[in-house]
């Protein structure tokens, strides 16, 4: 495996699930700590806004309002979570 392909397996790809699962817009501190209640080798803040804003490149997600801080996932970015990742696993803490 690549570090591409163990970067999307380890932090991109959660982090796509958390955003998928919390429905509303957060911020990159919020998808960290529910990473972190949930994985033993959780991705640390500065590696999920990095992830974040990877995926706002590709657009799976998308910055709320007129605010850079806070996320949602995209059409596209939802569509990817219900048909590549597992349908049972980790997500949003409530």
């Amino acid at each position: 495996m690549t570090d591409t392909e163990d970067w999307q397996r380890d932090v991109v790809e959660p982090v796509l699930r958390v955003l998928h699962q919390a429905g509303v817009a957060v911020t990159a501190d919020v998808v960290a700590t529910n990473l972190d209640a949930v994985l033993d080798d959780a991705p640390t803040a500065v590696e999920v806004d990095a992830a974040l804003a990877e995926l706002d490149e590709d657009n799976f997600v998308r910055t709320f309002a007129d605010t850079d801080d806070y996320y949602v996932i995209t059409d596209r970015g939802s569509g990817h979570v219900s048909n590549e990742l597992e349908a049972e696993g980790f997500g949003f803490v409530d």
